[in-house]
């Protein structure tokens, strides 16, 4: 059975190559990619449902859009499939979890 690694991380907010604004993981501190694996289209969605909780509460909890200030973050911990400097991707399966802490 392989290790679990968790992180604290940040939503990184961005424009899209179609214009729209979105969002991504990255570690806090380092700033490097957080990537949750391949997940199935209804997993994706309730991920997504879970980072617009965060943008709706952002005056409760702003350093989750916080590289550097660390009140607030979103925790993953799970099995790692990659593990670089730019980049830690999970593995999606049952052991993967995310929580605002």
């Amino acid at each position: 059975m392989s290790d679990v690694t968790e992180v604290r991380c940040y939503i990184e907010e961005y424009r899209n190559p179609q214009g729209q604004r979105a969002g991504r993981l990255r570690e806090k501190g380092s700033g490097r990619k957080v990537d949750l694996g391949s997940a199935p289209e209804t997993e994706t969605q309730k991920f997504l449902l879970f980072l617009s909780a965060a943008a709706a509460n952002r005056s409760v909890m702003p350093d989750v859009f916080s590289r550097d200030r660390d009140d607030d973050a979103i925790a993953v911990s799970g099995e790692v499939d990659f593990d670089a400097p730019d980049e830690l991707r999970f593995v999606f399966n049952d052991r993967l979890s995310y929580v605002f802490v």
